[in-house]
């Protein structure tokens, strides 16, 4: 029935009641308009001039966002956009459509991102939707560092900061929240210096590292000119005399970048940092990492390598006195060609119909979800709220994704190209995938998934085919690291263009991952 109305309202057949903006008119039925709206409700229950013309002249409304609301009202369905959410959003409101309003919210909560976060947030709080609001607020305290590394950032308002940065169940360290802390202090510091020592103080400051304070008291001309934040850091015993590397949350913002290597020839982790091009050595390998393959993570300030024979181990890499410890055994093995991933402070793996993540504070593995995904050798990567496990073996293109804060699997739109051993990384909020073997021969090709629109694209392919390699995303760079058929390298990619040789090393390619590096770190070497 509403669809044989909305083809009438098309037609303008039995129409009785007009809407005007601006130059544009949509022929509408009273009724309809009327069940669906308590804005027309309203308006055509009482004597009135609208109601007695038959015509409303709406002001101060997008003539868009209205036909697109009329056709929300005849069908339930509607055309959203980030871009239009604003107007969608004033016109839903004004025709009362409750209803409405929640949709599109569902749609910003789902598309919340590090670039959309401050756009979504101050929507949320000029429509007063409260549950949007909380989202952002768990989105904002979950990714403090990208947010923080958006010029949108250093606006916010004091009290907001002062909530991301101390809230209580936030996986950064107190030496990522004061990072934080200073970079939106600095922003307006003659208008913000006086905020300083109150927002410090609401810091857990015994849990700054020394080192931190350290650099900060030595090397920042900001905090070393505030004797109250040296009495501080003195009275919370940080030394300013210390010198250690330091323990802080990999995730922490606004560091540089860069990517972490396992180097069996040195038996040395390793990091490597672009803008610098240079090598720095953090540890020793653990006897259990010169041979086979096996995947890495970052979790908080933890790097956790994870063996297909189930074997786990974890280190602090900035820690200087840290060594690798063996957590708990993963419940069950994942295949050779083992890939895991880190969401919402949990490491997921998956692979052979099981997937299994990781605790880190109660150090303990728990199954999570039965799947279609039959055997290993897929690549996994984490965008948005779901989790994207793509290619495998005898998988070919397919892609499916696991959305953890329901516990559910849906299928995705096959790629272009089938996949074995391909690796996943998500750059430019797209996934972008690489290379793998189709059961005959290595890719070279490359293409990427906008989640947004459902696609697949395809671009530039490697110079070399490659499988089981790593792909990492540093300082807004996508970079290669890559084994066959060559010497070991890394490689920086264009999508514009072509993957470009970087320079040559021998690594563990599989466990490569992209880090933060803290720069008061390489002070303290």
């Amino acid at each position: 029935m509403m669809e044989k109305l909305h083809d009438m309202r098309k037609e303008k057949r039995l129409s009785d009641f007009t809407i005007k903006v601006g130059n544009e008119e949509f022929s509408v039925h009273k009724n309809v308009m009327s069940a669906g709206s308590d804005y027309f409700d309203a308006m055509l229950s009482h004597d009135n001039l609208e109601s007695n013309t038959g015509i409303v002249d709406m002001k101060e409304v997008d003539v868009d966002s209205v036909k697109v609301c009329i056709d929300y009202i005849y069908t339930g369905n509607a055309s959203i956009t980030l871009e239009e959410s604003e107007q969608l959003l004033h016109a839903a409101n004004i025709m009362q459509l409750s209803r409405f309003c929640e949709k599109i919210a569902e749609f910003l909560k789902k598309n919340l991102s590090s670039k959309s976060f401050f756009y979504v947030r101050q929507l949320a709080e000029k429509f007063n939707l409260k549950g949007l609001e909380k989202s952002c607020d768990e989105y904002g305290v979950i990714h403090l560092g990208s947010i923080a590394e958006e010029v949108e950032f250093n606006k916010l308002d004091k009290d907001y900061v002062m909530f991301l940065i101390t809230y209580k169940r936030s996986s950064y360290s107190e030496d990522s929240k004061l990072s934080v802390l200073l970079q939106w202090i600095k922003a307006e510091v003659e208008t913000r210096a006086e905020y300083f020592i109150k927002m410090v103080q609401k810091l857990q400051i015994d849990k700054i590292s020394s080192s931190y304070g350290s650099c900060l008291a030595r090397n920042d001309s900001f905090c070393s000119k505030s004797l109250e934040f040296i009495k501080l850091l003195y009275l919370a015993d940080k030394s300013c005399d210390k010198i250690e590397k330091v323990n802080v949350c990999p995730s922490s913002p606004f560091y540089d970048e860069g990517v972490l290597l396992f180097d069996k020839k040195s038996k040395s982790l390793q990091v490597y940092c672009p803008i610098e091009e240079t090598f720095n050595k953090l540890k020793q390998l653990n006897e259990n990492m010169l041979c086979g393959k096996y995947t890495a993570v970052c979790l908080q300030e933890f790097v956790f390598v994870l063996l297909p024979n189930r074997k786990v181990y974890r280190v602090s890499a900035w820690e200087a006195q840290s060594t690798w410890t063996e957590m708990e055994n993963m419940m069950k093995e994942h295949g050779q060609c083992i890939r895991a991933v880190v969401h919402n402070n949990f490491i997921y793996v998956c692979g052979k119909k099981t997937m299994e993540r990781y605790n880190n504070n109660g150090n303990n593995w728990e199954n999570v979800a039965c799947s279609t995904i039959e055997p290993d050798e897929n690549a996994l990567v984490t965008f948005g709220d779901e989790i994207y496990v793509i290619g495998g073996y005898n998988r070919g293109k397919r892609v499916a994704k696991y959305s953890p804060h329901i516990g559910s699997w849906s299928s995705v739109k096959l790629m272009n190209v089938g996949r074995r051993t391909p690796t996943a990384a998500v750059y430019d909020d797209r996934i972008y995938v690489a290379g793998g073997w189709n059961g005959s021969s290595y890719l070279s090709s490359t293409e990427f998934f906008n989640p947004v629109y459902n696609t697949w694209t395809n671009v530039a392919s490697m110079s070399i085919p490659q499988d089981k390699f790593g792909l990492c995303v540093v300082n807004k760079n996508l970079f290669a690291v890559e084994i066959e058929f060559e010497p070991y390298s890394i490689k920086e990619y264009d999508p514009e263009k072509q993957w470009k040789n970087w320079t040559d090393m021998e690594i563990m390619t599989t466990a490569s991952i992209a880090i933060r590096i803290p720069l008061y770190w390489f002070d303290c070497l």
